[in-house]
């Protein structure tokens, strides 16, 4: 279920109906284009997440140059007056989920209420069933009090949109955490799980890993709970997981890994932790699995507190990791709770029938 850009060239200029409102794919050769659309990530972002890092203009420039394996994604710059109000994404599954396509609509804040979130939805939806997707889907930010001001909720519910699946985002403050608790949790961890060890790495995965990381990488889309969400299984192998890893590095991603191996030598659970090139005070906590036959056995605990200690270790400046979980994980969340991450904002995934 990731994001890239792949293919830019059959799309033309479309205007739509909003008066003097017009809409021009971002060609990847056309860097002032991208940094006109970095800079509405970035106005938006200090809008609406003002604690979170500013986009990251390394990897949004990778974004269009390093495409994603199996992913066509296209941008739209949405102009009127020759000034850049907002602008929209389609990611389109080549591989899997061809039904399926996402969307991301932004909107400059200071030219909200006035249509163009709506215009914007409306092209994304005729584009996506122009390339036969019965479904749109995307991610929409929402605060933790339910009581709290939604206006992203209360448009994709007012565009017909239902929310499919419901995440929380939480938030470690690396400073804070306890040495203790970790050191408990680890020891707790090793007496279950004394037939496995530990393999680490920085970047992308090594050769000898690659096949079990990437069977393991499949099942993300089958064992992590989905709740309504429509999705098909991913089927990753060596090569497709290599070509993934390579887009991250060109994007300028910093990674971390750490993975559990049996006493066979089979490599059977791993976790990511990912930062990009200039905020380096931040991190995401990427995939974290365990193939079913080793569950039980606190793998997930021994691996997360491990991968901590290498990103502390490799980045001396890192101060925020960010995770989300389903909160029909309960099991995963537990995990975080217990080293520490706690709950920051929500995020629910809607989908709209076309």
């Amino acid at each position: 279920m990731a994001r890239g850009a792949e293919s830019w060239g059959d799309w033309a200029m479309v205007t739509v109906s909003l008066s003097g409102l017009s809409l021009a794919p971002i060609e990847p050769s056309d860097e002032d284009a991208i940094r006109q659309w970095y800079e509405l990530r970035c106005a938006v972002g200090r809008a609406d997440q003002p604690d979170d890092p500013p986009p990251c203009w390394v990897h949004q420039l990778g974004s269009f140059r390093h495409p994603w394996p199996g992913e066509v994604d296209t941008v739209w710059l949405a102009v009127i007056g020759g000034l850049v109000v907002g602008g929209c994404t389609l990611s389109l599954p080549m591989l899997e989920n061809r039904q399926t396509a996402w969307g991301q609509i932004l909107v400059a804040p200071e030219h909200r209420r006035r249509g163009l979130g709506r215009a914007l939805l409306a092209h994304l939806q005729t584009e996506a069933t122009r390339q036969g997707r019965t479904r749109l889907i995307g991610s929409v930010q929402q605060p933790l009090n339910p009581g709290a001001p939604d206006p992203a909720g209360k448009f994709a519910a007012a565009c017909a949109a239902v929310p499919v699946l419901v995440e929380t985002r939480r938030r470690l403050d690396v400073g804070s955490v306890d040495p203790a608790v970790l050191a408990r949790l680890d020891a707790q961890a090793r007496s279950q799980s004394r037939d496995y060890s530990l393999v680490q790495w920085v970047g992308a995965t090594p050769q000898r890993w690659l096949d079990g990381v990437a069977y393991l990488t499949g099942r993300m889309s089958t064992d992590t709970p989905l709740d309504d969400l429509q999705w098909d299984a991913e089927v990753y192998d060596a090569a497709r997981k290599q070509a993934c890893e390579a887009s991250w590095v060109a994007r300028g991603l910093r990674m971390v890994t750490t993975a559990a191996v049996d006493n066979t030598g089979r490599l059977v659970a791993f976790t990511q932790i990912a930062g990009d090139a200039t905020s380096r005070w931040f991190a995401d906590q990427g995939d974290t699995i365990v193939a079913p036959e080793h569950r039980g056995h606190r793998l997930g605990t021994l691996i997360k507190v491990a991968n901590l200690h290498l990103a502390q270790a490799q980045c001396p400046e890192l101060r925020v990791i960010e995770t989300c979980n389903a909160d029909s994980n309960p099991y995963m969340v537990s995990i975080n709770e217990a080293m520490g991450f706690r709950p920051h904002r929500r995020t629910g995934e809607w989908q709209l029938d076309l």
